[in-house]
């Protein structure tokens, strides 16, 4: 019994330790992964395209911790999904996005799902041709992420839901800092 009360004490006073009570504030990042995009001749100026490329992106946000487990988050940032290609036929997204985030977590660990959006600019470069859309798509996903005294990692992974393609995946790893 005196155990399981020594490990339940020492349990709490780690989450109490390594979790700020109530520890909202800014925060600012930047993280590296790697983008899918797929396209058909469906598509406006589509072409049959299925390819990946590295990525990155940097943003900024607000935490709100509402209880010592629940979190929200307004976040904005720019993200860049490289430069896929196969052959003559190149793809080019980038641009600004806004998304809340809502966690859960226990300690240093929490896990998170986004809801968002992207102001886009999106080329499609076929040999000579190239072809320029630009829009706003939904983004949507979900994430991990682990913080001690200000300082994190987290993974996520993103979809972005842009209307001249099939497909935009993002799987990335961030660090941030919040003040």
């Amino acid at each position: 019994m005196r155990h399981t009360s020594i490990l339940a004490i020492a349990t709490a006073l780690f989450i109490i330790v390594t979790t700020p009570a109530f520890a909202g504030g800014i925060y600012i990042g930047g993280g590296v992964g790697s983008a899918a995009t797929e396209d058909s001749t469906a598509n406006p100026a589509g072409n049959a395209f299925d390819e990946s490329d590295g990525a990155f992106k940097i943003f900024g946000g607000y935490r709100f911790d509402l209880l010592p487990i629940v979190s929200l988050s307004g976040e904005v940032g720019f993200r860049d999904l490289g430069k896929p290609n196969a052959g003559a036929v190149e793809y080019k997204v980038d641009g600004f996005d806004y998304a809340a985030l809502a966690g859960v977590g226990l300690g240093p660990v929490e896990l998170f799902a986004r809801l968002g959006g992207m102001e886009y600019d999106l080329e499609k470069s076929n040999a000579s041709v190239k072809t320029s859309f630009d829009g706003s798509a939904p983004v949507y996903g979900v994430g991990a992420r682990f913080s001690l005294f200000g300082i994190g990692v987290r993974a996520e992974y993103e979809k972005i839901d842009i209307d001249e393609l099939d497909n935009v995946e993002m799987v990335s790893i961030s660090a941030f800092y919040e003040f």
